[in-house]
């Protein structure tokens, strides 16, 4: 195959490396945020969340992903049967062990006054905290989210242990392709995982720049 016919075969990869890389990241956002808020505002349990970023943080991306595929597909074949679920699922876990991170550190940022001021006006504290505390939450944490975002596309390229054909797992197909090119392959690979991470990082920080410039934060 020529340099042509290898780009356009892992450029086909790529529509599955962004579909699982969002939705992971989407899984990340929804467990991440109030497991951060849970870990700052409500300390007796705040060991859970700390159990669930150490476990998910210290274990490598590739055991999780063969522990959920191998071990519990033939148990619940659905959905831990379905690859694709489980590729999502798992990274998803490991960005919202991240994410709850990052979020964190955006409430320290934000501070415990924005609580104040809505429990002052009547909201309750988890009201003050949906209404005024998530929106600047999210303003500062854009810049960690990106960096996130960009990890999330690299962790895709795991998922072809469990047999999806996501863009590494194309260029590693062609190894065993005549001529057996080893070297262009991954080149056309690391190109295309730059052209998807930078851009996305680099918008999302220009935003929340923008953002926080135009709330005075």
């Amino acid at each position: 195959m020529d340099v042509w016919q290898q780009l356009i075969f892992i450029v086909e990869g790529v529509p599955l490396t962004l579909s699982i890389s969002i939705l992971s990241f989407l899984i990340g956002i929804a467990l991440g945020l109030p497991l951060a808020f849970i870990r700052v505002y409500e300390k007796e349990v705040g060991f859970i969340v700390d159990a669930y970023e150490k476990i998910f943080r210290g274990i490598p991306e590739i055991v999780l992903l063969l522990l959920f595929y191998f071990g519990l597909g033939p148990f619940f074949p659905i959905p831990f049967g379905n690859a694709f679920f489980v590729a999502a699922f798992v990274l998803g876990l490991r960005s919202g062990a991240n994410q709850s991170q990052i979020y964190r550190g955006a409430i320290r940022g934000v501070g415990d006054e924005q609580i104040l001021a809505g429990t002052s006006i009547g909201l309750s504290k988890w009201r003050s905290i949906w209404h005024i505390m998530i929106p600047q939450v999210l303003n500062f944490s854009t810049p960690g989210l990106g960096s996130e975002y960009a990890l999330l596309i690299k962790d895709s390229a795991y998922v072809y242990v469990i047999g999806l054909a996501e863009l590494m797992t194309r260029a590693i197909q062609l190894k065993s392709i005549p001529p057996g090119d080893v070297v262009t392959p991954f080149v056309i690979a690391a190109a295309l995982y730059v052209a998807l991470t930078f851009p996305i990082a680099f918008w999302l920080d220009r935003w929340g720049n923008k953002r926080k410039k135009k709330l005075g934060l």
